[in-house]
């Protein structure tokens, strides 16, 4: 694997298959992020998210933690945060990521944490993980995705108990709640995460995109639209030249070579 725009505070690296490794590197804090890792963050994912030799991400974090959140002893004077770029917090929780990201949650997601692991597309969690919107019992409220994103994803009776006592639920009960997809010994997690990353570097760039468009759009509209819609996007992938090559390549019992067009 080569360096990806890495910096002391976010190690990324990039292998030769496409898949992008980002890992928050802040130990000594519990991977909380302050305003120049956020930034660090944001810089790498504006920079994979236009890159066609980047396929996957996966997002973990060193040490036993995988991110408690904002690091609150660099608040502005006036209390405000300094971690939210232009893409959220961690230039994650409010980027619409056409490539597949995957979370290897090596330990607990508090916070901000808990926002970053809503954000992506899978989850893989370590078995002693637990995760929690924190937010306030600080004061304050999830507003980079975890208030959003909790009311779409599980009951509301859940996301309101989460949200409104602040408390974490271990991996088991948030794999029940659909919130993760995979509990593993700690050791397997980003293992794990790599594995699923690779299921998804098989497939065809423009179709990850555009299913992965599709989701987000069939939330926002009734089903005969979002149908509609879907067979649009189908009418045109099936003329890219990734949706020729596919046919052709499973006719002829071939690995299909992807180019993304």
């Amino acid at each position: 694997m080569k360096d990806y725009l890495g910096t002391d505070t976010v190690v990324s690296q990039l292998r030769e298959d496409g898949l992008l490794v980002i890992r928050i590197n802040r130990p000594e804090v519990a991977n909380a992020l302050n305003g120049a890792t956020s930034r660090a963050m944001e810089a790498i994912m504006n920079s994979a998210e236009t890159n066609p030799a980047v396929r996957a991400i996966v997002v973990t974090g060193t040490g036993k933690v995988f991110c408690a959140g904002e690091d609150l002893s660099e608040l502005s004077e006036g209390g405000e945060c300094q971690t939210v770029t232009e893409h959220g917090f961690g230039g994650l929780t409010a980027r619409l990521c056409s490539k597949p990201v995957i979370a290897a949650c090596n330990g607990s997601a508090a916070g901000g944490g808990m926002e970053i692991a809503l954000s992506c597309d899978m989850v893989v969690a370590a078995e002693n993980a637990k995760f929690g919107c924190t937010e306030v019992g600080l004061g304050i409220i999830a507003s980079t995705g975890g208030i959003v994103r909790l009311a779409r994803d599980i009951p509301r009776k859940h996301c309101m108990e989460l949200l409104l006592t602040g408390k974490k639920i271990k991996a088991p009960e948030a794999l029940e709640l659909g919130l993760i997809n995979y509990v593993v010994p700690a050791d397997q997690v980003l293992e794990r995460a790599i594995e699923l990353a690779e299921e998804c570097l098989r497939n065809a760039p423009l179709a990850l995109k555009w299913t992965k468009y599709l989701v987000r759009a069939a939330d926002q509209m009734d089903e005969g639209d979002a149908m509609r819609y879907c067979d649009a996007a189908y009418r045109f992938l099936e003329r890219t030249a990734d949706g020729i090559e596919g046919p052709a390549a499973f006719v002829e019992k071939r690995p299909p070579v992807w180019q993304g067009r």
